[in-house]
This record gives C-alpha cells, structure tokens and sequence, in this order.
C-alpha cells in the first residue's frame, strides 16, 4: 500500500488507509488483519505498533516470523480483566428490560453487547 500510495511505510502514513480498511469490514462483519511488521530486529516496534491497530480496530496482525507470535498473541487476546468485564456486561444486561445500563459508573449502551460477546467468545474457546 505504501508503495502505491508513494508514501512512507509508517503506521502514520498510512493510518488513513488502514481505518478504511477497519471500517469496510466492519460494515461487512469480518475481522480485520493487519499486515505483518517486518522489522525483526524491532519487537517494541512491533508490539507498539500492533497495540496501535487493535485500538484502531483490527482484530489482528499477521506474523513473518515465529518470534512474533507469543507478543501478538498477547496484545489480540482478551485480558483477564477484559474477559470478566465483558461477562458482567452481559449479565447486567439480562437481567435489565431497557436498552442500557450502568456498570462502574459508566453508561454503557445495548450495541456494546456484540463486543462483549465477541470477547466472551474468545474466552470460551480458550476455555477461560
């Protein structure tokens, strides 16, 4: 992409066309991959960088190398914290009738459920 786009090959420079991406498979129910990080020499580079696309969106990043895959592992898997955050969600919402409800003092509204379940998925296939 950087090549055509005659940009340089940074997360910066291509945030535009990366949040493109994210947003059409979104709009079309699939997960997003990121392209893989090619610095081997880099594993802070890389890691910060992929900590960068899951918040923008991704649901992961490809690896070019086995060294990569534990800290990729790490930052596209559903922490503890995450896991039972998402679980109490869920049961808050069963046992609300409305559309929304209030959890650690945040307003949390009935869309975020296809996330929660999307974390708590992951959690039960890793049998957490």
């Amino acid at each position: 992409m950087a090549a055509e786009l005659r940009c340089k090959n940074t997360f910066e420079s291509l945030i535009y066309a990366r949040s493109r991406v994210v947003h059409a498979s979104a709009a079309a129910g699939l997960d997003a991959i990121d392209v893989p990080f090619l610095d081997l020499d880099d594993p802070d580079g890389m890691r910060k960088e992929a900590e960068k696309v899951r918040d923008l969106g991704f649901s992961g990043k490809g690896s070019v190398h086995p060294n990569q895959i534990a800290a990729l592992n790490e930052v596209f898997t559903p922490s503890d914290h995450q896991i039972s955050r998402a679980r109490r969600i869920i049961a808050k919402f069963e046992e609300a009738d409305t559309g929304l409800v209030v959890i650690d003092g945040k307003l949390i509204e009935k869309p975020v459920l296809r996330d929660m379940f999307r974390v708590v998925e992951i959690a039960d296939r890793m049998e957490v």
